[in-house]
């Protein structure tokens, strides 16, 4: 009797008989590893995250970063004030490219500079701001009007701006000539020649020491001036 109920005994829910594939005769599935990327995905990823970094970094540059340094004043300066080191300091900005080309990027082009404005302490300095005379601090500038006969005929090659030229006059009296150099150490700042002047006339712009400027004056209105070129002369010519 007992090896008959063993026989008709329900196998137990949940035992190895009813769980095991091999039992059910159901296929087993196994799923394939997860790979790694490979070395030309990992290169190419860090290639694209560099790129991502550069380009942010040359936008952050571009719109935030200063374009370079510019001359301030560091103390209020009147009109008519001669600057100087002291007066002048730099500081960094971003300025687009019509203001740049407006405002200056050394100091010592702007030493003995004078204000034609006021400017309050940290301004920036403009071209329209300052006047620096031609040949330095201690020149003053005059201007004559010459025949071209009596100016090297006028010649941009011969009277360009920064040439040293010497002013000569020549009087005459009692049918008897006489000359003398009233400026030896002139320099040239502009000529205006042409329609500018009439025909045929120029007007000379020198830079000279003030002690020059009556001398000359008077030589223009009494006698007849001749510019001669000096630039180069290891001696200047007789005073």
């Amino acid at each position: 009797m007992a090896d008959l109920a063993s026989v008709g005994a329900p196998p137990r829910v949940g035992s190895s008989s009813a769980s095991s594939p091999a039992s059910t005769g159901a296929p087993r599935q196994v799923k394939p590893l997860r790979r790694l990327p490979g070395g030309r995905a990992v290169v190419g990823g860090f290639l694209i995250a560099a790129s991502a970094v550069a380009t942010f970094g040359a936008f952050t540059a571009a719109v935030g970063g200063a374009s370079g340094s510019y001359v301030v004043v560091t103390t209020d300066v009147r009109t008519g004030q001669r600057l100087s080191d002291a007066d002048l300091g730099l500081v960094s900005l971003d300025l687009p490219p019509d203001q740049h080309r407006l405002a200056f990027t050394e100091l010592g082009v702007l030493d003995g500079a004078t204000a034609l404005a006021p400017l309050a302490a940290g301004q920036l300095v403009q071209t329209s701001d300052v006047a620096k005379p031609a040949g330095g601090s201690d020149r003053a500038q005059i201007s004559l009007a010459l025949d071209p006969g009596n100016a090297l005929g006028g010649d941009p090659a011969l009277l360009g701006e920064g040439e040293r030229v010497a002013v000569i006059v020549t009087y005459t009296q009692a049918g008897t000539a006489e000359t003398a150099t009233v400026s030896s150490d002139a320099e040239v700042v502009r000529v205006f020649g042409g329609d500018e002047t009439g025909p045929g006339g120029l007007t000379i712009v020198l830079a000279v020491p003030p002690s020059d400027l009556e001398p000359i004056a008077q030589a223009s209105a009494a006698g007849v001036v001749t510019i001669a070129r000096t630039t180069g002369l290891v001696s200047g010519p007789p005073s």
